[in-house]
């Protein structure tokens, strides 16, 4: 049967936005053989590079579910309720948040400071410092924003921003006090089973990723593969574990299935 394969970015596909030659020979020969590629992000349209989306794969699913473009379509678009976001920026304006929109991406200056430690080339990074500040947001502005991403200062002002957060919503936990409010309808999953829908043919769904955000698509597909430096968590929800990414990990799991 063919598969439609869903890849998360950082860490699966590429590392500071650079993409190992043997993945992207593995995504051309998998297409080859009639295969579907989908990039499958937590990221907004905006924070994608333009190469990605030169390179003309079968769909991209933005902003961890809530937007979902198909054959250059755009066929899903959940935004943010301007209400949801207006609040959050309230009650997280004495943390590092920015408001990652389709279109446009607005950031405080908490969070542009946080971002000037990773100034490294190629990085998400750098593009969050290129990004507009939160004052000069306008009302139209808060109707593309699908996701508000937030850096807390501590575990107890984590816990007190998450406390008032709507049930409506739901937060993703990252690293070093990192995280995302989005959707709670919408994630990884919902975008594997919007796609899948939208065929008429029959498909079997594979998802690759690496961290915890991937967790729900990994669940979801009928073949969940994670990569070799992949976290704990998903290593232990996978069916297969490949090798590192730097070690032509996204390649040797497209050999594994079959794909190539």
């Amino acid at each position: 049967m063919k598969k439609i394969i869903f890849l998360d970015l950082d860490g699966t596909l590429w590392t500071f936005e650079k993409i190992p030659s043997s993945a992207l020979k593995a995504i051309e020969l998998a297409r080859k053989n009639g295969h579907k590629i989908y990039i499958n992000t937590g990221r907004t349209r905006c924070e994608i590079p333009q190469f990605l989306l030169d390179m003309n794969l079968d769909g991209y699913c933005f902003g961890a579910g809530s937007e979902i473009i198909i054959d250059n379509k755009q066929v899903l678009f959940e935004p943010l309720k301007k209400r949801d976001t207006q609040f959050i920026q309230h009650i997280a304006k004495d943390s590092g948040f920015s408001l990652e929109g389709s279109k446009m991406t607005f950031t405080n200056e908490k969070n542009r400071e946080r971002m000037l430690q990773f100034n490294t080339d190629n990085r998400m990074g750098n593009r969050f410092l290129s990004f507009p500040d939160i004052s000069t947001i306008t009302d139209d502005d808060y109707n593309q924003v699908m996701k508000v991403s937030i850096h807390f200062d501590s575990l107890s002002q984590r816990e007190e921003i998450l406390r008032q957060i709507p049930k409506h919503l739901t937060f993703t936990n990252f690293l070093h006090l990192g995280g995302e409010i989005t959707h709670s309808e919408y994630n990884k999953a919902t975008a594997i089973q919007f796609v899948k829908d939208y065929y008429s043919e029959e498909y079997e769904t594979v998802a690759m990723g690496d961290s915890e955000n991937d967790l729900p698509m990994l669940e979801y597909a009928d073949i969940s593969v994670a990569m070799g430096n992949g976290v704990k968590e998903v290593k232990e929800k996978a069916d297969y574990v490949t090798d590192k990414i730097d070690n032509d990990g996204l390649y040797k799991a497209f050999k594994y299935l079959k794909l190539i």
